[in-house]
């Protein structure tokens, strides 16, 4: 950078224009008289686009070839709101640049210059020529160059924002959307923000709809444009309506939705291919003490709180989603061990520093659980699943710290008989609970029923998968007792909710073929729904193909159900044998299409044959019909251009605790 002044202190947020626009050959210049201006500072691009009679003049008349300043001069003394064409040379010689002239103040003006090629058209000509107002900035939010519609919108006070922090004039409200947007803008991506307004009425004295788009050079991210529309475009633009998809309301971060969304990007991206990925989950530390001190306006200012300060934390590779109420997900991709336990140290020590709400302070504390892709796998489902086992390693061991996910986790229990001995106190330690997954209408989107799971935490153990303890129960006939203590949970929840007021929903409970098989299973039931004052339509009993081997058994205790009101499922349709005959002969309401079904809905023919022939079965017979395990919005499309009344999978969400499911999905 050449300077021809000694002094250049009063032009230093000019300095910055040239420090950070890697883009074009910029000179300012002061006006000393009317036809007189003097050369303050340029840039090394200068002298390499164009020949200059001597670099050392002061005189700008003297600086410039006699060529060059004859059309300069011209342009400085017209309207500032105009992009001009510079031509210098003759014939084949001849080169064209877009010449644009920015005022900084009464006396300092900027005339910045790109290389127009003659065979295609640089990306900044668009910009200077789009209608709507344009910002450039670089990687770090510094304005660095702005188009002839936003010169023109500006105010003569302030009609340049070059060298400003285009995060210190956003309002308030939308900074956290915006640094978020701006942050995947510099991925690579372009997005749409239905509502952001500068201050001081800035560009538009209402709320605009701003647009970024990744700025390139040298086949390299070095920037954002921000296109300013008029916020009633956003209503026309399917983008925006996808980017609200993606955000999560409360915190402005990406959602689970996005984490699906990206994570797939990233496995179909080949230059990620050999390159270690990891996932980083995050939980509070009993959180729900929070909101019940705290209340629920107070709770959501913590929770927004907490995710500016993860949001802090990300850069280029490392991407942050919510994941559930008070879970968080870091995606790490080209993740070295170093990077990853970094990260993980960094999010504790964030942490540290007390929350302020009503002049009191908080401490949030944190328990992580790591996954590594592809050493763990590269599915999200397995990877999550494997990193929620880290997890409930780290709250087992004490909370407030991190683990990876070690092949052990797995099979904590050392034998069968140690398992079973610690499940046969499970119900008096107070260690089983129950998550509830929602089950979405297709139809509108509503949720209006949800299907208990049994989790267990052992005291000792930590977290045990149910694909390990519900065999153990079911061989050592423990599921009776257990399946008691859920249908009574459920009735119990189903009462308290009542009470609060919240809207009614039916549960749907798996029941073990022991269970069901039980000669007084239907008068438990019964006496379970009258404890609690329960409507017995809004318990569903789930039965597999398995427990109704037994036809007059079967049919003796389903006519008892229907006779109390309950409804009645059947799990796993389609993977028995003799599926087509319990339809026509048992009182049965309501059929689950098994997920290995739906997973390869778009793999295998024969599997959409099948789907479609249960569902139109099922509606010939006045069945309703859900379909488990739903992943793909390509499986919705399919599901419902056939008429498959509800579906359940995380898609949706997972299995959440009751206390999570409470906050989403009555409070909220």
């Amino acid at each position: 950078m050449k300077k021809c002044r000694e002094s250049v202190a009063p032009f230093a947020d000019y300095q910055q224009l040239m420090q950070l626009n890697p883009f074009d050959a910029i000179v300012f210049l002061q006006q000393v008289d009317k036809t007189v201006f003097e050369v303050v500072e340029f840039n090394d691009k200068l002298s390499s686009m164009i020949e200059l009679e001597d670099i050392t003049a002061k005189n700008a008349e003297n600086f410039f070839t006699k060529q060059c300043w004859l059309q300069l001069s011209g342009f400085l003394i017209e309207d500032f709101n105009k992009q001009h064409t510079l031509r210098l040379g003759t014939g084949l010689q001849e080169k064209t640049f877009a010449l644009h002239v920015q005022h900084f103040s009464e006396s300092i003006v900027a005339i910045i210059l790109r290389a127009i090629a003659v065979e295609e058209k640089p990306y900044l000509q668009f910009i200077e020529q789009h209608v709507s107002p344009v910002l450039t900035t670089d990687l770090q939010g510094r304005i660095i160059h702005q188009n002839i519609a936003a010169t023109a919108t500006l105010s003569r006070e302030q009609h340049s924002l070059i060298g400003l922090d285009i995060f210190s004039l956003l309002e308030s409200k939308y900074l956290n959307e915006f640094k978020l947007l701006f942050t995947k803008t510099i991925e690579g991506s372009a997005f749409g923000m239905p509502k952001c307004l500068l201050k001081g009425d800035l560009l538009s004295k209402e709320p605009f709809y701003l647009r970024t788009h990744p700025t390139y050079y040298n086949d390299e991210v070095v920037g954002v444009h921000l296109f300013v529309k008029d916020a009633n475009s956003f209503m026309n633009d399917h983008e925006a309506f996808y980017y609200l998809a993606l955000m999560d309301e409360l915190t402005g971060i990406w959602n689970r939705k996005a984490f699906k969304e990206h994570w797939l990007q990233h496995l179909n991206d080949k230059k990620q291919e050999h390159k270690q990925a990891a996932l980083i989950l995050v939980d509070i530390d009993r959180f729900k003490k929070f909101n019940e001190s705290l209340g629920e306006s107070k709770g959501d200012e913590l929770m927004r709180m907490f995710s500016h300060r993860l949001r802090e934390l990300c850069y280029s590779k490392c991407s942050l989603y919510r994941y559930n109420s008070d879970e968080f997900i870091f995606v790490l991709k080209d993740a070295t061990i170093q990077k990853i336990e970094r990260t993980a140290n960094l999010i504790m020590d964030v942490l540290k520093q007390p929350f302020m709400i009503d002049g009191q302070e908080y401490f949030i504390s944190v328990s992580i659980g790591i996954s590594l892709s592809p050493a763990d796998g590269k599915d999200i489902e397995t990877l999550v699943r494997k990193a929620d086992k880290a997890l409930f390693s780290v709250k087992e061991h004490g909370r407030s710290h991190y683990r990876y996910y070690r092949e052990d986790m797995t099979a904590i229990f050392p034998n069968e008989a140690l398992m079973e001995a610690h499940l046969r106190r499970a119900i008096e330690f107070n260690e089983l609970s129950l998550h509830l997954q929602p089950q979405m209408d297709l139809a509108n989107n509503s949720i209006n029923s949800f299907e208990a799971l049994l989790r267990w935490n052992n005291r000792k153990f930590g977290f045990v998968s149910p694909a390990q303890f519900i065999p153990i129960a079911e061989a050592s006939g423990l599921i009776i007792e257990i399946g008691d203590w859920i249908i009574d949970e459920v009735c119990r929840y189903q009462r308290e909710w009542q009470s609060k007021g919240y809207r009614p929903v039916r549960i749907a409970v798996n029941i073990s073929p022991k269970q069901f098989r039980k000669e007084n299973f239907a008068r438990k039931i019964k006496t379970a729904l009258k404890k609690y004052g329960v409507p017995p339509e809004l318990l569903e009993v789930e039965i597999t193909e398995s427990s109704m081997t037994n036809v007059h058994e079967t049919f003796s205790i389903l006519t008892e159900l229907k006779q109390l009101g309950v409804y009645v499922s059947v799990d796993d349709f389609g993977t028995g044998y003799s599926s087509l005959s319990y339809l026509k002969r048992y009182p049965i309401d309501i059929i689950k299409i098994d997920q290995s079904f739906i997973a390869d809905i778009a793999k295998d023919d024969k599997n959409e044959a099948i789907i479609k022939a249960i569902i139109s079965m099922s509606h010939n017979l006045g069945l309703e019909v859900i379909a488990e395990g739903i992943e793909e919005p390509t499986q919705v499309d399919f599901l419902k251009r056939h008429r498959c009344q509800k579906g359940q999978g995380y898609l949706y969400n997972k299995p959440l605790p009751v206390e999570t499911i409470v906050q989403q999905y009555f409070v909220s």
